[in-house]
């Protein structure tokens, strides 16, 4: 359900925010908090059935990721108006990341 809103999000009419800098733009802090929730829920979806292993961890790394930067090449090539932003890769995965860290730091 995380997933589909955040694609509707990342497909639907672009808003833009007033320009801080780079890594301080609203966006990029949005798309952090975005997949540190998605990574959050997948994390706890698994403990919830399994024990956690080292691979999930890794495995709930790969699947944000790669979602996130799927769905920059998704709104690159079908939604005009929508750019590939590679810094937005970069703070989906520092969401992701964030997630599992918090993780290891709480257990």
């Amino acid at each position: 359900m995380w997933a589909a809103t955040i694609l509707a999000l990342s497909t639907g009419a672009s808003i833009q925010p007033p320009q801080i800098s780079h890594w301080l733009e609203p966006d990029k802090l949005a798309h952090a908090a975005a997949y540190f929730v998605m990574a959050s829920l997948l994390l706890w979806g698994i403990h919830r059935s399994h024990r956690l292993q080292p691979r999930h961890f890794f495995l709930v790394l790969v699947f944000s990721s790669g979602y996130g930067i799927s769905l920059e090449i998704v709104q690159w090539a079908f939604f005009p108006g929508r750019v590939f932003e590679f810094l937005d890769i970069i703070a989906n995965i520092i969401g992701s990341f964030g997630s599992v860290l918090v993780y290891f730091l709480i257990k």
